[in-house]
This record gives structure tokens, C-alpha cells and sequence, in this order.
């Protein structure tokens, strides 16, 4: 029999981390190991891949016996953990005999759900080797307002940056939005830049993505021209959620 039992003071941490996947996953296969809750997972049409890792130390207690996975519906999880208040205690604990996922929250009242865990298609997804010439921290709100700025014009949008500024462009024939977010900023907290960098991306996708600012204050953004973008939203010795997003290509 397997054994896992993982007690969170502040649900917010899964909740808000599980709501951004659920954008973007259906069905996904946690790996549980003493070091935390990890996932790794591909959106169905590979455009977007997912990288979550919920340690351990974020847990006021955690216990596990050996590594092991759990798949489930997203989706399900999601709307499980959205009952949870953020002042609630949450215990998560796997039932190897009914194969299911009890998830319990414990605040004005006591309330108890099971999740049934689903077959293991055992295509595990792989984060790939990856060089960007641009990385950019920034406030986590400054992306998403640019975000919801471009989505009023278009359907993507255009990330420049060179040595003295980061810039989103998006427009139609008749209408345009442009961000500027120039070195020395209060919301740019780094910049490094090997060779100016442009690329289009999808804003169907980055309006799910930027839903993980609700997680940590800094993003981390890595491009390259015309490659795909990784965007890094972590607060220190808790949680780290990453999206690598494919350029959007453009056909004549």
C-alpha cells in the first residue's frame, strides 16, 4: 500500500497553482516524491508545456513512503480546491484501496472530498534543452495588464527587447496596443540581453499563463527571436510554475 499525506496551512498555493493549469490540462500525472508535488505536461494541441513543482518545505507536514504518480482530471481537482477558503487547512492523502485522492479542508467547518485517480498513459512530457538570448524579471501585474491591453486589439502580440527596454506590440488594421517597460523601471527588475529579441505569441494562451501572477509578485521571461518563451512565476522555497509557449508562426 502506498502512503501520502500533505497538510497545507495556506490552500491558496494549490488552489491558485492548480487553477492556472486547469487552462490549460485536462488530465495530468503528479509525481509525489519527498521533495513535493511535481507535474509536467503538455496542453493537448503542444503548443504550451507546463512545469509545476510544489515543494515540500511549503507543507507544514508532508509524508510520503516512495516516489510515485497520481493522475487526475484536472479540471475536477480545480473545482475541488476552489470550495477551499484561503484561511482553510488542507490535507491531501492517497487511498491506494478505494483509488481515489481525499482531499480535506478544515476551517468554519470540517468538509471531506475523494477525487478518483485515472490510468497512467505514461506519456510523460519532457522539459526540453532550451538557450535564450533575453531574460527579463518584471512585476507579474505588468505582463498581465500588457496582456489584457493586447487581447483588446488582437489575437497576439509581438515581445521586443534590446539592451534599454522590453516592449508588447499587438494590433489590427484598425486598431493597436504598445507596452514599454524601459530599463531603470520600477516594475523591470532585470534585464539581460545577449541580441535584441523578437517574437509573436499566442494571447490566447499568455491570458491563461498571466493567470499565475496570482501566485508570485516577479515573472521571469526567456525568449529568443522566432523561439519558443519561457515565463517563471515562483516565490522562494513554496512554488515554481512555468510555461515554455511556442512562437506563433505566421503563414502567407
Amino acid at each position: 500500500m502506498l502512503m501520502f499525506k500533505a497538510e497545507l496551512e495556506n490552500s491558496s498555493l494549490l488552489k491558485d497553482s492548480i487553477d492556472s493549469i486547469s487552462s490549460l490540462i485536462t488530465d495530468a500525472t503528479f509525481t509525489i516524491s519527498p521533495d513535493g508535488m511535481s507535474l509536467v505536461a503538455m496542453d493537448p494541441a503542444s503548443v504550451a508545456m507546463v512545469i509545476f513543482n510544489l515543494l515540500s518545505s511549503s507543507f507544514s507536514e508532508f509524508k510520503v513512503d516512495k516516489e510515485q504518480k497520481i493522475t487526475l482530471n484536472v479540471d475536477q481537482f480545480r473545482s475541488i480546491l476552489q470550495r477551499a477558503s484561503s484561511n482553510d487547512k488542507l490535507i491531501l492523502s492517497l487511498d491506494d484501496e478505494k483509488h481515489v485522492l481525499n482531499v480535506s479542508m478544515f476551517g468554519a467547518s470540517t468538509r471531506n472530498f475523494n477525487l478518483p485517480l485515472l490510468e497512467d498513459n505514461e506519456s510523460s512530457a519532457k522539459v526540453p534543452p532550451l538557450e535564450f538570448s533575453a531574460k527579463i524579471v518584471l512585476d507579474a501585474n505588468a505582463l498581465k495588464e500588457g496582456v489584457k491591453d493586447a487581447s483588446v486589439v488582437s489575437d497576439c502580440v509581438t515581445f521586443e527587447t534590446n539592451s534599454e527596454k522590453f516592449v508588447l506590440n499587438a494590433g489590427s488594421e484598425t486598431s493597436t496596443s504598445h507596452l514599454e517597460i524601459a530599463k531603470g523601471s520600477p516594475s523591470l527588475f532585470s534585464m539581460e540581453v545577449k541580441e535584441t529579441s523578437r517574437a509573436k505569441y499566442s494571447l490566447e494562451y499568455l491570458d491563461k499563463i498571466v493567470k499565475a501572477a496570482k501566485i508570485a509578485d516577479k515573472l521571469t521571461i526567456e525568449y529568443s527571436s522566432d523561439y519558443p518563451m519561457k515565463l517563471e512565476f515562483k516565490a522562494i522555497d513554496k512554488v515554481s510554475l512555468s510555461f515554455i509557449l511556442a512562437p506563433r508562426v505566421e503563414t502567407e
